[in-house]
């Protein structure tokens, strides 16, 4: 099991949850949509090298497609 930190977003309709890991010299996140009627499948993936890009780059992913109220 890998261990990471996990990010909620609470939007309207449900909330995203992105995953934020390292595997070995890359940090992954995976995000997922909780919401009635969707897969329990990430909705999208973000790699990167830094921990602190792959987290800027997930917020501007989730504000640009499941903006909050």
């Amino acid at each position: 099991m890998k261990t990471g930190r996990l990010l909620k977003f609470k939007r309207p309709g449900g909330e995203v949850h992105a995953y934020l890991y390292h595997d070995g010299e890359v940090v992954r996140a995976s995000l997922y949509l909780l919401a009635p009627g969707f897969e329990r499948s990430p909705v999208h993936e973000v790699t990167g090298a830094d921990s602190d890009e792959v987290e800027a780059d997930v917020r501007d992913w989730v504000d640009c497609y499941f903006p909050g109220s």
